[in-house]
């Protein structure tokens, strides 16, 4: 597994780790995503999760598109959360339209 070059692991541990509200386990991990990701083997899912992790604890927002970390899946079952909204409210309004159509004799 070649070492991704935007990704800077050090980094994101270094702040972590800096809060002093880490506890032991997770410290323990992080150095292990260290060492692996010096020595170029870092899993990309502990990237991902490295990403994800220093975005929750440091309230930022990760860019999926900066870096292709933390890119969760932007579609579920085919759709985007757009596509899904337009068809709820298209489901909501058929109901309606149905509803209305059943109660007038």
């Amino acid at each position: 597994m070649e070492r991704d070059p935007d990704l800077q692991a050090d980094q994101l541990v270094a702040e972590l780790l800096a809060r002093g509200d880490v506890n032991d386990d997770t410290t323990l991990e992080l150095n292990r995503m260290v060492a692996d990701w010096r020595a170029g083997k870092l899993d990309p899912e502990d990237a991902d999760y490295l990403v994800a992790l220093h975005a929750k604890v440091m309230n930022l927002t990760p860019d999926p598109e900066e870096n292709g970390h933390f890119a969760g899946p932007s579609r579920l079952d085919g759709l985007t959360i757009e596509e899904w909204r337009e068809r709820a409210l298209r489901a909501e309004a058929s109901l309606a339209d149905f509803e209305a159509s059943s109660l007038t004799p």
